[in-house]
């Protein structure tokens, strides 16, 4: 018998499909296998209130600053003793409870939004508190930047309009003058997301997507072309723009913007899963964001077993540079799912903070200590900033069902997995026609011996799955060496 890979994680694909099941947990996506998923542990002072946003703005020479708005504040973060520090303008804010604060930097100037309150700006550069961006400028749910102009998108006046500043000027928001402008589309229904660039932007709406483009040698100053009909997206958080496209939750599916035709990346792989394991009321608060250092897109939502409110219990990995999903279970309720950095530490610097070393929550090689580099990070339920950087989680993986001998019923005895993890258990799954239900045979340890996983699995049909316990350090898995042969016939 040959090396059988571990298959694609698509659980909508057909089970007679032996390059595709249905489990792939906790592992990041690799090159003909998957490497370990790192844990997530909280490293900050808890924030007052529930998250409701945050961004991590460039600062200056490859440093960054996170900012987190909440029901009624704007916090920056201090990564040198891993507390939030109150920058908002006096008296606060009221965003209410179903909605999110939306940001986007403009040279130094971080611009941000709930919806109901004025439009606020701070300088991070020196962030000392936020303030009224402008009196003239509308309130909105959505901001961005198109070109030199800040945009704002679902006003309150109006949820399919979209309103821009003067050129190079975000604070003057006088129509028609200063190249100053708005535009209310006619139809596409509300605005769900924004995601602007140098020379255009693309607009999601709930039943179109739109194109914007720069027109400054005209008196329009941007032209609008509805590219999509009758395919929107239904989740505002879900937009996450990269270096390789916009990707997006639509009301079937997940996608990739690519003009004229959507991409559509879960199409006969995850699709049906992911809306079958969502009530239609969560889909709205599908969060996404990215991993730009492994090429990932993540998306979290609360699954039909998670009962608390504003939160999120699984996360859907989609890795744009290998085009693979994983889904991963963290075993920690989450609030947000974000990018974010922490000052770079010493060992001086980590012992101010009154951790013992041997208690620190990463190792002392992680991305979460050096400081710089953005990486995945996410809130916990009692509201604490975390990085997804500790030991890897509990690994499970299979192999889709397959004949090992054509035609014919095999034996198998046991199989070797081919990994670098210390400590692998494993079991094998057997049937007798395609039709049948899957018999799992129990679970057994790899002998330290032979690597040999035992098992006594007679049938036509196998299919291998193995689990790597929590806290096991490894960093590649790619399939299984069966160890049996043909049986005959019956």
């Amino acid at each position: 018998m040959t090396l059988i890979q571990f298959a694609e994680y698509a659980p909508d694909r057909s089970p007679f499909d032996a390059n595709f099941c249905d489990r792939i947990e906790n592992c990041l996506p690799i090159s003909g296998g998957y490497g370990p998923f790192p844990a997530f542990s909280p490293i900050s002072a808890p924030l007052p209130e529930r998250p409701q946003g945050s961004y991590l703005a460039y600062v200056i020479n490859g440093n960054y600053q996170l900012f987190a708005g909440t029901k009624s504040k704007l916090f920056k973060f201090d990564g040198a003793q891993l507390a939030w520090i109150d920058v908002s303008k006096p008296g606060g804010y009221a965003t209410p409870e179903s909605e999110r604060w939306s940001f986007v930097q403009y040279g130094s100037w971080l611009i941000a939004t709930n919806g109901v309150d004025p439009v606020q700006y701070i300088d991070v550069a020196t962030p000392l508190q936020f303030a009224d961006l402008s009196a003239d400028a509308p309130r909105a749910r959505q901001v961005g930047t198109i070109g030199d102009f800040v945009m704002l998108a679902h006003l309150n006046t109006s949820q399919r309009m979209v309103q821009w500043s003067g050129l190079n000027q975000p604070q003057f928001w006088k129509p028609r003058q200063r190249s100053s402008d708005f535009q209310e589309f006619p139809d596409g229904g509300e605005i769900m997301g924004f995601a602007g660039g140098v020379n255009g932007c693309v607009i999601f709406h709930a039943e179109s997507v739109r194109e914007g483009r720069l027109a400054l040698d005209t008196s329009m100053v941007m032209t609008f072309q509805q590219t999509i009909t009758n395919h929107g997206c239904m989740a505002p958080q879900s937009v996450v723009a990269t270096g390789s496209g916009i990707f997006y939750l639509s009301d079937d599916g997940f996608y990739r913007y690519n003009n004229p035709v959507p991409d559509g990346i879960g199409v006969e792989r995850i699709d049906n899963t992911f809306l079958n394991d969502i009530s239609r009321q969560e889909i709205y608060n599908v969060y996404g964001s990215e991993d730009p250092n492994r090429k990932i897109v993540y998306w979290a939502y609360r699954s039909l077993e998670n009962p608390k409110n504003n939160s999120y219990d699984k996360v859907l990995l989609y890795h744009y540079g290998i085009n693979r999903w994983s889904l991963i279970k963290p075993g920690t309720i989450m609030t947000g799912l974000v990018e974010a950095t922490a000052a770079p530490f010493t060992l001086d610097s980590l012992s101010s903070l009154g951790i013992p070393l041997d208690q620190l929550p990463y190792s002392l090689d992680s991305r979460a200590w050096s400081g710089g580099t953005p990486a995945i990070a996410a809130f916990d339920t009692d509201f604490r900033l975390g990085f997804f950087s500790g030991d890897p989680l509990q690994a499970v993986l299979q192999t889709g069902d397959g004949e090992l001998t054509t035609g014919r019923r095999s034996f198998v005895r046991g199989f070797r997995p081919l990994a670098d993890a210390p400590a692998i258990k494993g079991r094998v799954a057997v049937k007798d026609s395609a039709g049948a239900a899957r018999t799992w045979l129990p679970e057994a340890d790899t002998s330290a011996r032979t690597g040999l996983i035992p098992a006594r699995a007679s049938g036509r049909f196998h299919r291998f799955e193995v689990t790597i316990p929590a806290g096991t350090i490894w960093t590649a898995v790619h399939g299984v060496d069966p160890d049996g042969g043909e049986e005959g016939q019956q």
